[in-house]
């Protein structure tokens, strides 16, 4: 991931809060947009649920690759 251990979790509370109040303001979405892309380029122009989706399944892959670590 390129993204900073601070950006990481900045991103999980957007996308949290994304799915559980339903919402995000204007500049939250811009902020989670802009996490996505770094990471995925091609994400760009997507819905934001589109995004949302995208945004938790790379949170997936990150947690699986810090436990893998400490084993």
């Amino acid at each position: 991931m390129t993204l900073s251990p601070d950006d990481f979790g900045r991103m999980e509370y957007l996308l949290g809060k994304a799915t559980v109040e339903g919402s995000l303001l204007p500049p939250e979405e811009n902020e989670l947009r802009n996490f996505i892309g770094q990471e995925n380029p091609q994400a760009k122009g997507k819905t934001l649920s589109d995004l949302i989706t995208l945004g938790l399944i790379l949170v997936g892959i990150y947690l699986l690759a810090k436990a893998f670590e400490k084993e």
